[in-house]
């Protein structure tokens, strides 16, 4: 990375601009597109495409520049980090060559912390532009580091979800294929939609995955213990433990019918018992615990 030090060009405050200031500035980028960083984070954070009557800032980028949102929002992300950079260290900096895409993207999001470990080596007695250069060149080789970390995480999680999938039923497979081949023509058809329209459809999908999501929680409830079970010991340990429920319920069903059986029985007997004493179905039968006939004490 080069960098040199001037005493000029820092970038301006985000006030919003007139017609005629917003024509002036659209003028100038177009003139110098490939190093418009300055002027292309002022027309953003001075909404220049309010001012000259676009609906957004794509459409007023697209118009004027033939420029893409993406590209815009890459050379606004470039003027954040030059103007962090030169807040750091003190002086406006530029740079010689535009600054890499990598370069950016390794610091735009931490650039209160890259600020302040710029100024602390500046202030240490490193050169401005060589203490720029290092920590940016350290923060990219963490973000490289962090990003090959992701992958092989991501490689690892792919393998493993590939071979779980291949063990699912064949009526499961075809549902979740059928839900990616969806999911990929959502994504295909987005590109043509106007904004609104992409957040319409972000929303119905987002209400489709909370859909998805309460089943999953209502099968995990329902399948929970036998997802550990399987986990431990795959299926024969998830049968092992149907067969055990099913031994006890087995054993259940016996002990209560043999209690039932006795209950009949004994009702058979205090039944016989009452007749023998005259008494019929219509009497209130009142049965003397302690009477001779039942073998308690008179």
């Amino acid at each position: 990375m080069i960098i040199r030090t001037t005493t000029t060009g820092d970038v301006t405050a985000s006030t919003p601009l007139n017609k005629a200031q917003a024509t002036a500035l659209t003028r100038r980028i177009r003139q110098h597109i490939d190093a418009a960083w300055e002027d292309i984070t002022r027309a953003y954070e001075g909404k220049a495409w309010k001012a000259l009557g676009y609906g957004s800032w794509e459409a007023y980028v697209k118009a004027e520049f033939d420029m893409s949102r993406r590209r815009s929002y890459q050379l606004i992300d470039q003027g954040r980090v030059i103007q962090a950079i030169s807040e750091a260290t003190g002086k406006s900096v530029q740079r010689v060559a535009q600054i890499p895409a990598r370069d950016v993207e390794a610091v735009k999001d931490d650039l209160p912390a890259v600020s302040a470990a710029i100024t602390a080596r500046v202030e240490q007695g490193a050169k401005p532009e060589e203490a720029a250069a290092n920590v940016i060149a350290e923060r990219r080789a963490e973000k490289d580091k962090a990003k090959a970390d992701r992958k092989a995480e991501q490689a690892e999680f792919d393998r493993q979800r590939d071979e779980a999938r291949a063990k699912l039923p064949d009526a499961i497979k075809q549902s979740e294929a059928a839900k990616e081949a969806a999911i990929a023509q959502k994504l295909h058809t987005v590109q043509d939609l106007t904004d609104a329209e992409r957040i319409a459809e972000l929303e119905e999908t987002v209400r489709i995955l909370e859909g998805d999501i309460e089943k999953l929680k209502a099968e995990n409830a329902k399948f929970g213990d036998m997802k550990v079970l399987f986990d431990q010991g795959g299926f024969e340990a998830v049968i092992a433990a149907k067969d055990e429920q099913i031994r006890v319920l087995n054993t259940r069903v016996s002990s209560e019918s043999a209690d039932k059986a006795s209950w009949a029985k004994s009702a058979g007997y205090w039944k016989a018992h009452a007749e023998k004493l005259g008494y019929t179905s219509q009497d209130d039968i009142v049965i003397p615990l302690d009477g001779d006939e039942f073998g308690g004490v008179a």
